[in-house]
């Protein structure tokens, strides 16, 4: 009896678990190494943030994701060129590493594709409506039922004002806010103030096409706001 007591002893006690043994040294040499990595990530995204702004003139905002996105692949292989050991990386430690880098990378580039560095944000025309009783009441233009563009209904009267707000980010420069009617000449828009712009037509007629555009103070243009009375 004593014999199996003993017995089943020495199998309890192989299997007891036994941790592995704690390699100090390599464990700092990994975290010191991550810590490089991120530190290299944080600053490499500032070129690279610079280089975005440049490309988002011609490329858009799709150009300059594609910039960052190209510069956190090129972070795996010049991570491990300044002689930093990524064998023993996690992960964890890379996605710590290449979220740095795109934080540090998107605030880089917002700040720099706005005032004061630059201005590519262009006017925006907004709230359009039209009078046909001189300003008493006014109607929204809207989106046609036939999913053609913008339209205002035309009502009893072959007066019309068209009022827009016309904002942006620097300001805009008053003397170019202007409405056309078809292929006529651009005429300048009045301000009574708070970034709204009137302008009053006579003889409209169904049909008739009327565009809106301004320029802001830095010359970003807007292409134009445009509805067709129906």
């Amino acid at each position: 009896m004593a014999k199996k007591r003993k017995r089943q002893e020495e199998k309890k006690e192989e299997r007891e678990y036994k941790p592995p043994v704690f390699d100090r040294l390599e464990y700092v040499k990994t975290e010191v190494g991550v810590s490089k990595a991120t530190i290299i990530a944080a600053l490499f995204s500032i070129p690279m943030g610079i280089v975005a702004m440049f490309v988002f003139p011609v490329g858009g905002v799709a150009g300059g994701f594609l910039t960052g996105l190209g510069g956190m692949s090129l972070l795996w292989v010049l991570i491990p060129k300044v002689n930093i050991d990524v064998t023993q990386f996690k992960w964890t430690h890379w996605a710590g590493a290449l979220s740095t880098y795109f934080l540090v990378f998107l605030t880089v580039w917002v700040v720099l594709c706005n005032p004061p560095f630059n201005d590519f944000a262009s006017p925006e025309i907004r709230e359009v409506r039209v009078s046909w009783d001189g300003g008493l009441t006014w109607d929204n233009v809207t989106a046609s039922a036939l999913g053609g563009g913008l339209e205002a209904v035309m009502k009893n009267s072959t007066r019309m004002i068209v009022r827009a707000q016309v904002t942006d980010n620097v300001g805009v420069d008053a003397s170019t806010v202007t409405v056309a009617r078809g292929s006529e000449a651009p005429q300048p828009m009045s301000t009574p103030g708070n970034q709204i712009f009137e302008f009053s037509f006579t003889d409209v007629s169904k049909f008739n096409t009327f565009t809106i555009t301004a320029t802001d103070i830095n010359g970003n243009s807007h292409a134009g706001y445009s509805f067709t009375l129906a």
